[in-house]
Order: C-alpha cells, then sequence, then structure tokens
C-alpha cells in the first residue's frame, strides 16, 4: 500500500516523447540534469537510450558518474560550468563538457595529458544569456591555442528567453553566435526546449521541460504533442469539520465562509510541494477541484473538501494530474512549468508505471 504521498512515472510516456521530437526535429540530446526534472536520473536515462538517444546532458560531474556508474556509454555533456578541480574526473569518466571559461579549459588540457586520445569538450559563447559562455575573442584564443590532448568538437550557446512572447532577443543570440562561430568546423548546440519549437536552427537542441511532456511556453503542446510523464498523489490524513469563521493553517491566512470540512494532504515545503501554492493551488479529489486552504507547511497542506461529499482517511487524492497539469501549478505558484516536478525531493518515491 502506498502511503503519504509518491509520484507515478510513465518511462513509456518519456520514450514515446523523445522518438516523436527526433521524429521531428532530429538528432535531439536528452536533458536528464535535476534528477531529470524529478522524474529519476537512471531510469530517465535508460528509457531515453533504449529510444534511441545518443547524447545525454546533465548539469553536475556527480550526475554524469552516476549515469556512467549504472553503465551508461552514450556521450554525456555537463552543461553547467564545473570547477577546475572537476576536470580529472570529468576526464576519467569520458564526459565531454560544455566549457564556459578559460581556467576550466587550462584544467581540462592538463587532466588529458599523457591521455591515449584527444579528450572532446565543446565551447560555449555567451551570446547573450549572462551567465556560462565566453565572448568570441576568448573563443578564438582558445582555439587558436588548443594543444592536441584536446579536441573541441563543438561549439554552443543557450538562450535566455525563448519562452517568452516576443523572440527578437532570441533571433539577435542566434545573429552573434553565427558571427563568433562563422569560421568554426564540427558540432553545434543551440537551442533549449522551447528554441526548439520556435527558431529550429543549425546543430543539435536538447529537449530539457518538453521531454517530460511539460509545456515551455503556453500552447506548446499544441504544436508539439507530447505527453505528461508524471502523476503525483497522496492520501489523506485526516479529515475534520470546521465551523464558520475558523481560520486554517499558520498565520490564520485563510477563514472559512461557511460550515466545512477540511481534509489534511501530506504533503508540503518539505517534499517540494511549493510553499506558495497556500490560498492560491488545487488538488483533485474523485476528479473535483478542491481549494488548498491556508499556508503550506512543511509537512502537509489542507483543503476544502466540503463539496465532495463522504471523503476519508485514507482516501487518494491527485495533485499533479487528474487534469491538473503541472503548467497550472506552476502559474497557482508564479514560477516556472518545470519547477513543481523537478522540486519534489526524496520523501516523494517515485514509481515506475506502465502507460
Amino acid at each position: 500500500m502506498r502511503t503519504r504521498v509518491w509520484a507515478e512515472v510513465s518511462l513509456e510516456a518519456i520514450a514515446l516523447n523523445f522518438r516523436l521530437l527526433t521524429a521531428r526535429y532530429g538528432d535531439v540530446a536528452a536533458v536528464v540534469k535535476a534528477n531529470a526534472y524529478g522524474h529519476g536520473l537512471v531510469p530517465v536515462a535508460r528509457a531515453c537510450v533504449a529510444a534511441g538517444a545518443q547524447r545525454l546532458c546533465v548539469a553536475t560531474l556527480d550526475e554524469g558518474l552516476s549515469l556512467r556508474k549504472a553503465g551508461i556509454t552514450e556521450a554525456i555533456y555537463p552543461l553547467s560550468a564545473l570547477l577546475p578541480e572537476e576536470a580529472e574526473d570529468c576526464l576519467r569518466a569520458h564526459l565531454t563538457p560544455f566549457i564556459s571559461s578559460p581556467a576550466f579549459f587550462q584544467a581540462f588540457a592538463t587532466a588529458a595529458q599523457g591521455a591515449p586520445l584527444p579528450a572532446p569538450c565543446f565551447l560555449v559563447h555567451d551570446s547573450g544569456m549572462g551567465r556560462e559562455g565566453m565572448d568570441s575573442e576568448t573563443l578564438a584564443q582558445l582555439r587558436a591555442s588548443c594543444p592536441p590532448q584536446v579536441e573541441i568538437v563543438g561549439v554552443a550557446t543557450h538562450f535566455a528567453s525563448a519562452d517568452e512572447p516576443e523572440l527578437a532577443p532570441t533571433i539577435a543570440q542566434c545573429a552573434a553566435f553565427a558571427e563568433a562561430t562563422r569560421t568554426w568546423q564540427g558540432e553545434r548546440s543551440l537551442s533549449n526546449s522551447p528554441g526548439m519549437l520556435r527558431v529550429p536552427g543549425e546543430g543539435f537542441p536538447r529537449a530539457g521541460a518538453i521531454l517530460y511532456g511539460i509545456a515551455p511556453y503556453p500552447g506548446a503542446l499544441e504544436q508539439c504533442p507530447v505527453v505528461p510523464a508524471m502523476t503525483v498523489k497522496a492520501r489523506l490524513t485526516l479529515v475534520k469539520p470546521l465551523p464558520a469563521g475558523a481560520t486554517v493553517g499558520y498565520g490564520r491566512t485563510h477563514t472559512l465562509e461557511r460550515d466545512s470540512v477540511i481534509a489534511t494532504v501530506p504533503a508540503g515545503y518539505g517534499d517540494g510541494w511549493l510553499r506558495r501554492l497556500g490560498n492560491q493551488g488545487f488538488v483533485s479529489v474523485r476528479g473535483v477541484r478542491c481549494p488548498i486552504v491556508g499556508r503550506v507547511s512543511m509537512d502537509q497542506c489542507q483543503i476544502d473538501v466540503t463539496d465532495v461529499p463522504g471523503v476519508e482517511v485514507g482516501e487518494t487524492v491527485t495533485l499533479i494530474g487528474e487534469g491538473i497539469t503541472a503548467e497550472e501549478v506552476a502559474q497557482w505558484a508564479e514560477t516556472t512549468a518545470h519547477e513543481p516536478t523537478t522540486l519534489l525531493n526524496s520523501r516523494v518515491p517515485r514509481y515506475y508505471v506502465t502507460g
């Protein structure tokens, strides 16, 4: 019997999504960073590889090492900037880093001395993100001084606002990247999920949120009909009547306007269930949306089930799924669409289901 709160993940849905993306956009890298956006790093990576993925993207060295330990041999790209002291482990695990600084490039080159084959890497151009990446002059200098033990196999950049209605900044980034790399040979990677759908260009895209059936911007799933891969459920631990005028939760932020039945959902910000959902979000009970009343606590939140007769302790309710999408939860919490799944932590077990 599943208790408290859990997530059900369909690896079949993720594989289906990956095959759809590759059919439409060609050679796609599967982004499995941050525990595969909360869906489970190793199980998702294995599902993507089984569906044909030859490139996996992570954020950290530890994520890459975990995939190697799991026996995954496909190309693994750490996208975020690594510390220079991580270069040797990166090389030893045969990871292909996206390099954003001369300091790490030098550390990587030093670690590669004596290696039987040149160590591959990508250089990252800061085309307007203002985060990872280097300017065009630095890229040219590293290219010109690249030692024989390092192979720069490609160049990459990252879009800052491809999910926003105004595409002019993204188009400007494309132009800046094209100018900075016009004489470069090798592979290119520009697009994230929204960029892949809205400004598809050269090189391989990196599919993140869209891989998990999460819309990176409103209307995206109408353009690319991937399916959500996660449902989050919980079992009610308390059901109690409260009179009109009673308050619910810390800070007394919700006052009942009628005699009500209030149920406790054992999911709180200690599980990664967003605190901002207090007095904003909903939970599905027997297909009926019931409002979250009062603040979300560390270990629980309360919902008003007055309009669903006969609700009992132990009954299963749905936090994401049954018509409640991750995008809706994000709107209620005023955050990005992939934060609700990504924040779910180890207190929320993942169960891998068929279908």
